[in-house]
């Protein structure tokens, strides 16, 4: 089973439900539920595989404080692998406040501290040299590390023979495609959501948007669809989409796309080949919107497996 290093943004999440909206100044509000859980797309993706029983490593930079050591805390337990986790005094760690609404969408409330203190210097080359996949995840939100940085690591990655992935998340400046451009020649592959990817490439349809990628460098492709599943693009020719299980209502879609990429990962680091890992992909993230945070529902392979068989009428194989 293959070792996956986990590299990039991580918060502590302060999570609310219902807030389908913000009260007047001055009024209070019951809502129903508030947790403190660790977030951010290099975490979920970690805890999620190691949950699963995945070998998993996390690479990020948190604070010197208590959302910080609440972040090592929750991932050690969970048991990813902490050594390449920094720590920086004078750094926040970065926090949001998720705003869950009644159909169990989220908003988000964001102050990026650490996050976007991250550099390359911050990555552990001796955490890396144990792992086989190298999955930058948040790209967008690494201020210090995207672009150049980040495609100097994964140039690195790529010639000592590691597989390297790259996720993104919402860029809230608007600058999109040039933060990332250095990095996609130096990709195996890139699984970035469908509305992210939008933004990207300037198109809608998702095969447009895959050779757009493609004629960028990376080798292969997968477009998250949310509740449609996903287009698996193996290469330009090979290409089919995975519907996903839409009988489940979710309860919070909160870290689903990063649960996604944590189930094509472990299928990968399984051994599977991509329309397997790309079905059970479909099923973590599934598991993910069945509980309120990113990872609350997620369970063991056999669990999902188990899932995967008993509802494998509501998929297309």
């Amino acid at each position: 089973m293959k070792r996956i290093a986990c590299i990039g943004s991580v918060t502590t999440d302060i999570l609310v439900k219902p807030a389908d909206a913000i009260p007047a100044p001055g009024v209070l509000q019951y809502v129903d539920n508030v947790q403190m859980l660790v977030g951010g797309c290099a975490s979920n993706a970690a805890m999620d595989m190691a949950i699963m029983g995945i070998p998993s490593e996390l690479l990020c930079l948190v604070g010197e404080d208590n959302f910080g050591n609440f972040v090592k805390m929750s991932a050690s337990q969970k048991g990813v692998g902490i050594a390449g986790v920094r720590t920086r005094a004078g750094v926040p760690t970065t926090g949001s406040v998720v705003c869950i609404g009644s159909t169990g969408e989220r908003s988000f409330l964001y102050s990026p501290g650490s996050t976007s203190e991250f550099t390359l210097e911050d990555v552990d080359d001796a955490v890396l040299d144990t792992c086989d996949i190298v999955f930058v995840a948040g790209a967008m939100l690494l201020t210090k590390f995207d672009g150049e940085p980040c495609a100097k690591l994964m140039k690195r990655m790529q010639e000592a023979g590691k597989f390297t992935v790259m996720d993104t998340a919402w860029d809230s400046e608007g600058v999109w495609l040039p933060k990332i451009e250095a990095v996609l020649p130096y990709l195996d592959l890139f699984m970035p959501s469908y509305d992210e990817a939008v933004k990207l490439t300037g198109e809608e349809d998702p095969n447009r948007i895959a050779d757009f990628f493609f004629d960028k460098g990376v080798k292969t492709v997968i477009i998250k669809l949310g509740s449609k599943g996903a287009l698996i693009c193996e290469s330009r020719t090979e290409r089919y989409e995975l519907s996903t299980y839409r009988s489940v209502k979710p309860v919070d879609t909160t870290g689903a796309g990063d649960s996604f990429c944590a189930g094509f990962l472990s299928g990968l680091s399984m051994g599977w080949n991509y329309r397997k890992s790309g079905q059970f992909a479909n099923a973590v993230g599934t598991h993910c919107i069945m509980a309120i945070g990113a990872n609350g529902a997620i369970s063991k392979v056999d669990d999902i497996l188990a899932f995967m068989e008993a509802h494998q009428d509501e998929v297309a194989l």
